[in-house]
């Protein structure tokens, strides 16, 4: 028996199977977050789970590049919740 927890979902839309994976780095390509999900989890869910891990360790963040795929409602999330 294994301890191995699997982590597995499905995005049509991309065509990936099993996970997703989001990272929030810095411009010189520093790896601030990372967040592993299932890959059936929308990409602007896994925006929001990587940016709430660094809230309280990034207070200075003034701006954050993504394609996209996470506009829209994402950046209205953004605003309400990080200011």
């Amino acid at each position: 028996m294994s301890n191995k927890v699997e982590i597995k979902g499905y995005d049509g839309n991309k065509k990936v199977k099993g996970r997703k994976r989001h990272i929030l780095v810095d411009t010189l390509g520093f790896i601030h977050s990372v967040v592993l999900h299932e890959a059936n989890i929308h990409d602007s869910v896994g925006a929001k789970l990587v940016l709430w891990k660094v809230k309280d360790k990034m207070p200075n963040l003034k701006m954050i590049w993504a394609d996209l795929g996470y506009a829209g409602k994402l950046i209205e999330y953004i605003f309400r919740f990080f200011g």
